[in-house]
């Protein structure tokens, strides 16, 4: 029995139709991505399925008792919380359950009667059965594992940048009791480190999901069907994305063949019943119509248009396009990096990598011009044109039109020019007249790509391109700077755009940026190579675990976590011996201090990899 059916769903918005007799089913062991170009309606059959609307047509079904968890785009987060409470309070039944707790435990310590020994002893096991012992433990797990370390969780929800709220919403989510778990693009903000941790609590959880997501590798890694919404039909399809996208090519070309030779014998009937409906033939001729009119006509496929995205024109810079020596850069208090000796050349596509927070974009900015060095040498190259993208698109003026963000950069041009270069980039009728300040995230970053390449740039500085862009889009985006005859440089959470364009990776490290050539794996994930076979080769456990085995492991947990926080004390208190001026006068003791600083952030990396595999462990066995 399906846990949810859509049984002949039509729905529309403002007269416009979205689906047409669609059916949607979710099963037991479901892991299905929804793809779909944008406006295609993938929220939409979320929000069929949470209820939060109501189909024009059809019926929505959802298994009796069962619990839908929904991961929107936009959290919806109470400010005066605290990170810890807030997430705390998305299991309700833990929170009852536990106050309950502590007053039956403080009414047996009053009075040891068989009464209330009796409540603590059934409330304790209702307590036992949802788990609640080690609900604390996966509360802690799961906040770590997103970057928000224990520090940071009697912060209010007010002080969270936009980035982490949207953590925070999918740390609610996991940690919420469910039976179904719907996702919309769970990986936005999300650094690779994060994404590796989600996909493989994914991968190891025992219940159904639907994820929305433009991260192909991710969808590649977590699904095992592929749900494809296209002109207003659903279609499902077994497999992962890259076997989708196979199997989809294979239907096109089959269908396209077949469509040919059916119109072919259509045409050759339809050319015998002309000339001999009213001849000798005509009983032939009227049988071959019947035929045709009982004939089911086969659809020729739809191709999705491609965008242009060519960077036409541009004027070749000089060999030399940065040249970085011993750049120190940051904020006040807080140096993101320093002693970067980096050089980048004509035609180098460079993938800048390391976790949130670490950087990144901050270096973007300074290679733009932004920012200002607190040292060393950041040296433009000649005849360089900068064509930078930033990821919150605050270069587009909210207040113009579509038509006039183009036209301002060409006023001497006629208005069909302008129309003419925007129907490229799929701004067509009423869309020109719009203004930018209420497009959508993915027309944003459709009008964006049009200005960047409307100013032939030569050197692009790239911030998280393909985010709010669909599938179809990104490829696209691929195929251009595939194409690109200038310089690159980039920051991407998209792993399949990074293997594809990047022909180095440059990668935040100890203070630095090096050039590596490890692939993302071996530098994201904080097991090692030899580790990681091991644990795959292990069979997974079944049946119930015994608690001391877990308490056991919680006990390590602890001592490790308390082991990394004097570390990283210890850590703090040499690096601040750096900030007084005096000890330069003395080269041993800088030496020393140096030494010390190399030797305790070796230890804390030892700590955090005993600390990663006690929690992966601890978390498989709960699961």
């Amino acid at each position: 029995m399906s846990l949810v059916s859509l049984s002949h769903i039509s729905h529309n918005f403002g007269g416009d139709d979205i689906f047409e007799n669609i059916r949607f089913t979710i099963e037991k062991n479901s892991k299905i991505g929804l793809v779909g170009k944008n406006g295609s309606g993938k929220s939409t059959i979320f929000n069929l399925i949470s209820k939060k609307i109501i189909p024009s047509k059809g019926v929505v079904h959802i298994a009796k008792n069962r619990k839908i968890a929904y991961l929107i785009q936009e959290p919806v987060l109470n400010d005066k919380q605290t990170l810890y409470n807030c997430v705390l309070e998305s299991n309700k039944t833990f929170t009852e359950l536990s106050s309950k707790l502590k007053k039956a435990e403080l009414e047996l310590s009053k009075e040891h009667s068989e009464k209330n020994l009796n409540e603590f002893a059934k409330l304790q096991q209702e307590f036992e059965l949802i788990d609640g012992y080690n609900y604390e433990t996966e509360i802690k797990l799961v906040l770590t594992h997103l970057n928000f370390p224990k520090k940071l969780w009697d912060q209010r929800i007010n002080k969270f940048s936009g980035g982490e709220r949207t953590r925070i919403q999918l740390a609610k989510v996991l940690l919420q009791p469910y039976d179904i778990l719907l996702m919309d693009e769970p990986t936005n903000h999300l650094d690779i480190p994060m994404i590796f941790w989600l996909e493989k609590y994914l991968t190891n959880l025992n219940k159904p999901y639907v994820i929305i997501s433009h991260d192909r590798h991710f969808l590649d890694k977590t699904i095992t069907k592929i749900a494809e919404i296209k002109n207003k039909k659903i279609k499902q399809y077994s497999g992962n994305f890259s076997f989708y996208q196979k199997e989809v090519n294979l239907r096109n070309k089959q269908l396209l063949i077949a469509s040919k030779r059916q119109q072919k014998f259509i045409q050759k009937t339809e050319d015998f019943i002309r000339r001999n409906i009213a001849g000798q033939k005509v009983k032939q001729a009227r049988s071959r119509l019947k035929k045709l009119e009982k004939l089911e006509r086969i659809e020729k496929p739809r191709f999705e248009k491609n965008v242009n995205l060519d960077f036409k024109n541009i004027k070749r810079s000089g060999n030399e396009v940065y040249i970085l020596e011993n750049l120190s850069f940051g904020f006040k208090n807080n140096i993101l990096a320093e002693n970067v000796n980096l050089r980048i050349n004509y035609k180098d596509k460079i993938a800048v990598l390391g976790k949130n927070g670490c950087g990144k974009t901050t270096f973007l900015r300074l290679l733009n011009e932004e920012f200002q060095p607190f040292s060393g040498i950041a040296k433009k190259g000649a005849s360089l044109q900068i064509g930078y993208y930033d990821q919150l698109h605050l270069q587009l003026d909210d207040t113009l039109s579509t038509m006039d963000t183009i036209w301002q950069l060409a006023p001497s041009e006629p208005q069909g020019y302008v129309l003419s270069y925007l129907a490229r980039y799929g701004f067509t009728g009423d869309d020109v007249e719009k203004k930018v300040g209420i497009l959508s995230g993915g027309e944003k970053a459709r009008l964006y790509l049009a200005k960047l390449i409307h100013e032939k740039p030569n050197f692009l500085i790239l911030d998280e391109p393909t985010n709010h862009l669909d599938l179809n889009m990104i490829a696209n985006l691929e195929e251009a700077l595939q194409n690109y005859e200038g310089t690159i440089i980039f920051v991407s959470h998209d792993r399949y755009l990074i293997k594809k364009i990047a022909t180095k990776k440059w990668f935040f490290n100890n203070k630095t940026i090096i050039e590596t050539e490890q692939n993302l794996e071996e530098l994201f994930s904080p097991e090692k190579p030899e580790k990681r076979k091991k644990t795959q080769k292990k069979k997974k456990k079944t049946g119930k675990t015994n608690p001391i085995i877990l308490k056991k492991i919680l006990s390590e947990i602890k001592k490790t976590q308390n082991l990394l926080e004097i570390k990283n004390e210890e850590l703090l208190s040499f690096e601040g011996e750096f900030y007084d001026n005096s000890i330069y006068s003395d080269e041993n003791k800088v030496k020393s201090l140096t030494e010390k600083v190399k030797i305790i952030k070796k230890e804390i990396k030892d700590v955090e990899i005993v600390l990663h595999n006690l929690e992966e462990k601890y978390l498989k066995l709960v699961k």
